[in-house]
């Protein structure tokens, strides 16, 4: 589990379990009884929340509820009374999209995954729009302004932008294909254009100790040279230690 995904479902967890204190001690100064308490819809939803976020902090498959929560929660207050100019649906869908990054989900196909996430909040904003019954420009003003803001970031931010939606290079741990430390030391020198008279030179031993020491790299790497080795690591970004499963 990524350590931060860890700390924001137990971050979580202790906000939600704050809320239903304040809720719950509410509840009671107006006269609402202890079983209607605990039985209120309201006391059930905030102790599933709760009990989702201790476990996806946990265990790793469940680390996909702490989005869900907050993607799922984003109509409510665009299909509120406030309608499209409610700031809540857009905080509750930044959350959701930011803890989708950080489970993984635009580890791949980032381009369309990116564009859905828009058109999902673009979405409700009009659907919300077409069932407020308010007037149509004042009610579209919020998209408006969303297009405006992400056109804005796409003009300062557009090379960071275009590097981070292209899709990145498979990950290839030297660790978990048996490399010794001096192999991927080796490995690593030669991936970054070094020879190995160069590298004999820096790690203070013979060339023949490092072209021996890259023979058998090359065999558990499952490559023949060093000219196909480079062509393995141009392709795959090097990870220190083992991939997360």
């Amino acid at each position: 589990m990524p350590q931060k995904l860890r700390a924001t479902g137990i971050g979580f967890a202790i906000v939600f379990a704050i809320a239903l204190a304040l809720t719950t001690v509410q509840g009671a100064l107006k006269g609402i009884g202890p079983l209607a308490l605990i039985f209120r819809s309201q006391t059930i939803v905030l102790l599933i929340a709760i009990i989702g976020f201790i476990l996806s902090a946990f265990i790793r498959p469940l680390r996909w509820f702490q989005p869900i929560v907050f993607l799922a929660c984003m109509p409510f207050p665009i299909m509120g009374p406030e309608g499209t100019t409610n700031m809540y649906a857009l905080g509750f869908f930044a959350i959701g999209v930011l803890l989708l990054e950080r489970a993984g989900f635009f580890n791949k196909h980032r381009l369309p995954k990116a564009i859905g996430a828009i058109l999902y909040l673009f979405g409700w904003e009009l659907a919300a729009v077409f069932t407020s019954g308010a007037n149509f420009t004042f009610a579209i003003t919020p998209v408006f302004f969303i297009l405006a803001f992400l056109f804005f970031l796409w003009i300062l931010y557009r090379d960071r932008m275009i590097v981070y939606l292209k899709e990145p290079k498979p990950r290839l741990s030297l660790t978990e294909k048996g490399l010794s430390p001096a192999e991927q030391s080796y490995v690593i020198a030669v991936s970054q254009g070094r020879q190995p008279k160069e590298i004999a030179f820096d790690f203070e031993v013979s060339e023949s100790t490092v072209r021996n020491t890259l023979a058998r790299a090359y065999k558990k790497l499952e490559v023949e040279d060093k000219a196909s080795m480079a062509a393995l690591l141009a392709s795959h970004e090097l990870v220190e230690g083992k991939l997360e499963a």
